[in-house]
């Protein structure tokens, strides 16, 4: 036994943390998420490939795929794969629907589940999105271009493919 009075109690003087803190935090962390899946998107949703049928012969003039002698430069064909728009807005779409239902969340648990599937849902998104386009984009033939009519269909709204058509360009 000590002859020494117990310490006085102190006053709790460490702040306590805002109300929701864990909810703001979670929505910081949704959000940075989500803006690194659309900078990953930007970032690999990004591709080319060309061809040109035919070349030049020996005396200088233009030869088409067969090698025969041609007037005219045969036409050269570039695919580019760009991101889609669809895609941030599909993002964004996930935020916003997210965010949402946090608003009526009955506790911050709830909240939280919710704004860890919305990440989720945007990975799968981007994720889905690079491999279709990617496999699409990989699989197109470039010697249907080289034709005189074609049509094509790209893998619209996961990814964009430019084509372009210009005339060989001399030695």
């Amino acid at each position: 036994m000590s002859l020494t009075p117990p310490p006085a109690p102190q006053a709790d003087t460490a702040v306590t943390g805002l109300p929701g803190a864990v909810v703001i935090a979670g929505i910081r962390k949704m959000l940075i998420w989500t803006v690194v899946a659309g900078v990953v998107y930007s970032v690999f949703m990004s591709g080319s490939k060309g061809i040109c049928p035919g070349g030049i012969d020996a005396n200088g003039g233009f030869i088409d795929a067969d090698g025969r002698s041609v007037d005219q430069a045969p036409l050269c064909v570039t695919l580019s794969l760009h991101p889609s728009v669809f895609v941030y807005v599909g993002i964004a779409l996930i935020v916003l629907i997210a965010l949402g239902r946090v608003t009526k969340a009955v506790d911050a648990r709830a909240a939280l589940r919710t704004m860890e599937r919305a990440i989720q849902g945007a990975g799968l998104l981007v994720a889905i999105a690079l491999v279709v386009s990617h496999v699409w984009f990989q699989l197109t033939p470039l010697e249907q271009f080289s034709s005189d009519s074609w049509s094509y269909f790209s893998p619209f709204p996961l990814g964009v493919i430019d084509i372009s058509t210009n005339p060989m360009t001399g030695p």
